[in-house]
């Protein structure tokens, strides 16, 4: 059996998100509050960095004389560019502060600065229902709607989210999404494109201050401008030239107009953390799915190919061959028939370029 790798595309499922704090710190609500997206749920304060400032070697003086020209103490509070430590009068020698902050040790002729702590606060992220307070780390918040995963993103500041309504821009998953496309009502959505955008629609984008994005592809060359953006740019497909895959344009595209939250963190190592586009939907709206995740490949299973010459394209599984066979570079793997639905006879794709979609 093989077990592949899993994107969640569910119109509707039960969604249930950990927002947990950087450092200990007290939480803000109560089990069974219903929550808002933008509210603070829970807050901390975080420690300051720490300077180490030489001021023997500044003054130009032994370890031991420093000492006797500092004029602060430990447990004082400094501002930056304040002086700390001066020698002489014609002209005087001096050392300021470079940062705001306490004094909390000398000693060898040094001192020890921390920066004042800074308070974080984390938002809800999502609606929905608290179902569980970890005081003092963070809280557990369940709502149900729909779920799209990518495969990577990046942008929206720290914390890669924002809250946003969808706006279809594109007609077909294989149409990019054009600078010349967006307008002034754009802004504050999150854009839905298709096969992928270019550095001149970057631009534009961040000039209208939109919400976010979400497309097929990315040419791996605006990888370090999406870092820099503003907003969260999730990437369905992978990095490079690639359709968005149909059962995603139209999920999404059936939501057009819906409010949504995005996220663009992404990490690879474990636990591995997916981008996504969470929509929230009474639950009378669709019928759930029994999906089980985590269960092993099978024939009629719907995948999707992560890698060319398929990259993009989702099929059905119609054969597992039991053993392997080889491929046109001539390596021999195991993979699975997978029919592709262009009325052309089934592919053989290696296991391992293979994703299933829930």
């Amino acid at each position: 059996m093989y077990y592949p790798a899993e994107t969640r595309i569910t119109p509707l499922t039960n969604v249930r998100r950990e927002r947990v704090l950087p450092a200990p710190g007290k939480v803000l609500v109560s089990t069974g509050d219903q929550v808002e997206p933008t509210q603070i749920v829970a807050q901390t304060d975080l420690p300051g960095e720490f300077r180490i400032v030489p001021v023997a070697r500044l003054l130009g003086v032994s370890s031991s004389q420093a000492k006797r020209y500092l004029r602060v103490q430990p447990g004082d509070h400094v501002k930056q560019g304040q002086v700390i430590a001066r020698r002489g009068r014609l002209p005087p020698r001096s050392v300021r502060s470079p940062i705001d902050g306490m004094v909390t040790a000398s000693g060898s002729g040094r001192l020890l600065i921390e920066s004042d702590t800074t308070l974080f606060e984390l938002g809800a992220y999502i609606y929905g229902t608290v179902t569980n307070v970890l005081e003092p780390h963070g809280l557990i918040i369940e709502t149900t709607g729909a779920v799209v995963q990518g495969i990577w993103g990046a942008g929206g500041g720290p914390s890669h989210e924002t809250l946003g309504k969808l706006k279809c821009m594109v007609k077909k998953p294989t149409e990019s999404l054009r600078a010349g496309s967006m307008n002034l009502t754009c802004r504050g959505m999150i854009l839905i494109g298709g096969a992928g955008l270019n550095s001149a629609g970057l631009e534009h984008a961040e000039e209208l201050q939109v919400g976010g994005i979400v497309v097929g592809g990315l040419p791996p060359e605006l990888v370090p401008q999406v870092e820099q953006l503003p907003f969260p740019v999730i990437v369905t497909e992978g990095i490079g030239a690639a359709p968005m895959s149909d059962p995603i344009f139209q999920l999404l595209k059936t939501h057009d107009g819906r409010e949504a939250s995005v996220s663009a963190r992404t990490q690879a190592r474990w636990p591995v953390i997916r981008p996504e586009v969470i929509i929230p939907l009474p639950t009378e709206a669709l019928p759930p799915s029994h999906t089980e995740i985590g269960t092993s490949l099978t024939v009629g299973a719907q995948v999707r190919a992560v890698r060319a010459p398929y990259m993009g394209i989702t099929g059905t599984v119609t054969t597992i061959p039991p053993n392997a066979r080889r491929t046109d570079i001539g390596d021999k793997v195991f993979g699975a028939e997978v029919d592709l639905g262009e009325e052309t006879p089934p592919v053989f794709i290696p296991l391992a370029n293979l994703e299933v979609l829930r």
